[in-house]
């Protein structure tokens, strides 16, 4: 990387997480000479991402950083937050972990360790999409959900899914389910495989104000680990690494909005 542009990058990583910096504050900071941090903080300005305010002569973001951000959906930026924790569970159970998220009426991959994972059977690649109601995820977050909204998606579903038949048009069915689902704090799913069947667990990732976010999943084979004891052994593990997501969004969202009520102000 250019080295003038990784200082710059890394100057605005510093606003990212104070209100305002002085040039000595990031030269310290930043172990950089303070002519180099001036240099750079010139250019920000000039284009028009910092400015200086002649009270106290301290710089802060302007608005138009967010055009740095444009296309980073909080998705996005929910993967990145969850891609250590779930390397770290693949590390100590072997098996892979998926982060995953509604799209519409299917269930999205944002990330996993499925290359990671010695147990892979089947690897994902991150944006596939699968049916919500197929998948140990699309259960967990549903579960979740507002029901006005689950309701809506179940309708187009079953509008979709005209066979009497198909899961999706016995909702009696599917809200016990659910219900089930938010007692025992975890979905499963079993999936039939040509080799060797495969079983899903899930936990939901929510955040402040009960918004379900997404969901953890780890995959295993059927015939290797007894369901009590993937329960025991899995959703402690993925239970801790939701809070720690859920804990990493909720501050940064309270950081935007901060940013906006001063903006408003």
């Amino acid at each position: 990387m250019i080295r003038s542009l990784s200082r710059g990058l890394d100057i605005i990583a510093i606003f990212n997480k104070s209100d305002s910096a002085s040039a000595s504050e990031i030269s310290k900071k930043l172990k950089m000479p303070r002519s180099t941090v001036y240099r750079i903080l010139e250019t920000l300005t000039e284009k028009g991402f910092i400015y200086q305010h002649a009270s106290d002569r301290r710089f802060r973001l302007t608005q138009k950083v967010r055009s740095l951000s444009d296309g980073y959906t909080d998705e996005d930026h929910m993967a990145n937050i969850s891609r250590k924790f779930l390397e770290k569970f693949t590390q100590e159970h072997n098996w892979p972990a998926t982060l995953a998220t509604i799209s519409g009426i299917n269930i999205i991959v944002r990330e996993n360790t499925d290359q990671q994972s010695p147990f892979a059977a089947e690897q994902f690649s991150i944006g596939y999409r699968m049916p919500i109601l197929e998948t140990a995820s699309g259960l967990c977050i549903l579960s979740y959900m507002p029901v006005k909204r689950r309701k809506l998606i179940l309708k187009t579903l079953a509008k979709i899914n005209k066979d009497s038949k198909q899961p999706v048009n016995n909702y009696a069915v599917l809200e016990n389910k659910f219900i089930k689902i938010v007692n025992q704090g975890f979905a499963v799913k079993n999936r039939t495989r040509r080799f060797d069947d495969q079983t899903a667990l899930s936990v939901p990732i929510i955040t402040e104000e009960d918004t379900v976010r997404g969901a953890l999943t780890v995959r295993y084979s059927k015939s290797a680990v007894a369901l009590d004891q993937a329960v025991e052994n899995f959703v402690p593990s993925l239970m801790k690494i939701s809070q720690g997501i859920a804990s990493r969004i909720n501050l940064h969202i309270n950081r935007q909005q901060s940013l906006k009520n001063k903006e408003d102000y």
